[in-house]
Parts: C-alpha cells; structure tokens; sequence
C-alpha cells in the first residue's frame, strides 16, 4: 500500500507540470487508471499533438512506478524486483507494453499495479541460495 502511495504522489507531480498544457485528452487521477486505459495511452500515436501528450504521461507514469519502487529500498515489493540501471524511460514502457498484451493479464486492475507486475516479471531478483 506504501508503493501506490508514493506512486500517486509522483504521478501528482508529473500532472502538475501538464497542467499548463490545454490537451484535449482526458485526464486520469493515478489511482483510478486501469492497465487497459494506460495501455491505450501508451498506445497513442506520435503523429498529432495529442498522441505526443499522451505517449509523455504513458512515459512519465511508468517512469514513477519504477522511480518508487528504487525509492522504497528494501521495503515491501522492492526485494522482487531487481531493476537494472541504466534503462530509458521508453524501454520500461515496451516492458509494460509486451506484459500488458499478453492474454492472462487482468486491465481491469489499477495500472501502477500492472505495472509493478511488468516490472516484477521482467527484472526478478535471483533467488538466495
């Protein structure tokens, strides 16, 4: 629960940087975004403004996930991940993309969520002897 806190904190701060921005697109709060409506966004294309838009807050939400989750050290769902450095925000979004296509996966749970088990499925630490 401590993740999704910090998770929607970020995301608070990413949106507060768009706010000057006047796109047309809905807007989500964080915490009410599913893994489908984040899959869509992420989705967008880079051909119209709006696309563009949409492609920065795909980045920016699954570079917050990934920023919590080093934020949080040791605690809770970090000692399952081992994220590598030196990986670009857009690679963390193909991540999330190729899980969030698979047929198994539920996008009717929150994104930040899906995202973490992207992340978790990608980068798992190796098991202590």
């Amino acid at each position: 629960m401590k993740i999704i806190s910090y998770v929607i904190l970020t995301f608070a701060l990413v949106n507060i940087s768009f706010a000057g921005d006047k796109t047309e697109w809905k807007s989500f709060f964080p915490q009410q975004m599913t893994a489908k409506a984040l899959m869509t966004t992420c989705a967008s294309s880079y051909m119209s403004s709006t696309g563009r838009q949409r492609q920065k807050y795909c980045s920016g939400f699954i570079s917050g996930v990934e920023e919590s989750i080093r934020l949080l050290g040791k605690q809770t769902i970090a000692p399952k991940i081992c994220l590598p450095k030196g990986k670009t925000s857009s690679q963390f979004t193909d991540i999330y993309m190729t899980y969030a296509s698979r047929k198994t996966t539920d996008l009717s749970k929150p994104a930040a969520l899906i995202v973490i088990e992207a992340l978790q499925h990608a980068f798992p630490c190796p098991e202590a002897d």
